[in-house]
């Protein structure tokens, strides 16, 4: 697998729209799944946004371990495009759009995560985060998450990312 590059991350309102799709479609539990994309120096482009499957079989309506099967065929998709897999994305049902310590402590360096804020069964909010590798023990970083129509669930457009 590779990392992203680009600390901010656009998306286009096709995949915004099948990544919204996904998140309240898997409500009242979490979803999960693949952002397939071209990374850059300053940003890194969603290009396909794929399904994911939970494993976790219990307190799914908090937790989430995405099927490492799904990683590879979207690492086999990715490579058929020209493409690499940018980041992944999962939801908070009835909770906030940010990284819990679960997330914190189970994610890898490099990669854009998109949490999903799904209140009573519609998209709140998605916020887009990065894992700052240097620092111990690791946290996330919000990043802009910014796309063609400036929506609900997308982050402001002037959003500065925190300094670390």
């Amino acid at each position: 697998m590779s990392a992203a590059q680009g600390p901010r991350l656009e998306m286009g309102a096709e995949d915004f729209a099948r990544m919204t799709e996904l998140a309240e479609a898997a409500y009242p539990e979490e979803g999960c799944g693949v952002l397939l994309g071209l990374p850059a120096e300053g940003l890194t482009r969603v290009t396909e946004v794929l399904e994911g499957h939970n494993l976790v079989q219990e307190r799914r309506l908090d937790r989430y371990e995405l099927d490492p099967r799904d990683i590879i065929l979207a690492e086999r998709r990715a490579r058929s495009l020209g493409q690499e897999v940018v980041g992944f994305f999962h939801t908070h049902p009835d909770h906030p759009a940010r990284p819990s310590q679960f997330d914190t402590d189970r994610a890898w360096p490099g990669y854009h995560y998109v949490v999903i804020s799904v209140e009573r069964g519609r998209l709140a909010l998605a916020t887009a985060w990065l894992l700052l590798e240097e620092e111990r023990p690791p946290r996330f970083r919000e990043v802009p998450l910014t796309g063609p129509q400036g929506g609900p669930g997308y982050n402001p457009p002037d959003l500065v990312a925190e300094d670390p």
